[in-house]
């Protein structure tokens, strides 16, 4: 079985080229390509990580790709995968089949079946969202939605606004 494990003492770990392994492990360290069965990841960084199951404690990933994908107290650029949650940490857009995004901020998130708990998203677009706890939603377009929500803009108001910023647009370029 390949596996890689780092513990850098907060050194930078840069390849040119992709790490693959079965497992990858990495504390205080980072990667720019990572290919693996399973990453753990704490208090480090990868540029793009692909795997099946991705684990973020502490760290970040510009781009991930896999069928699980958990955030907690982390970050992540592009998160794409079966299911992912992001728990008290940042995204800026995630992606999946099964979506759950606690205590934390967002700017997209798209799926089949989402969940956002206590948590600031500033555009939903899903099949069916459940909404717990206060959360603040900014635009929220879903076939059904759950739980007590008031986003600033649903789908009608997106549209008006949309349509407006058009106008608004055409006349000051005609300027």
């Amino acid at each position: 079985m390949a596996s890689r494990r780092s513990t850098n003492d907060g050194g930078e770990q840069g390849t040119a080229e992709p790490t693959p392994a079965d497992r990858i492990e990495m504390t205080e360290g980072g990667i720019r390509d990572a290919h693996a069965g399973s990453i753990r990841l704490s208090e480090g960084g990868i540029t793009t990580a692909t795997a099946d199951a991705i684990d973020v404690q502490q760290g970040g990933i510009v781009r991930a790709t896999a069928t699980d994908i958990a955030v907690t107290n982390g970050g992540i650029v592009l998160a794409q995968g079966g299911t992912v949650s992001i728990d008290r940490g940042f995204a800026v857009a995630t992606i999946g089949g099964e979506t759950r995004v606690v205590q934390s901020a967002t700017n997209l998130v798209g799926g089949r079946d989402i969940t956002i708990d206590q948590s600031l998203v500033m555009g939903v677009l899903a099949e069916k969202a459940t909404i717990r706890q206060p959360s603040i939603i900014g635009v929220l377009i879903a076939d059904r939605v759950e739980g007590s929500v008031r986003p600033l803009l649903d789908w009608r108001g997106a549209l008006a606004f949309g349509a407006a910023f058009a106008v608004v647009a055409r006349f000051l370029g005609r300027r």
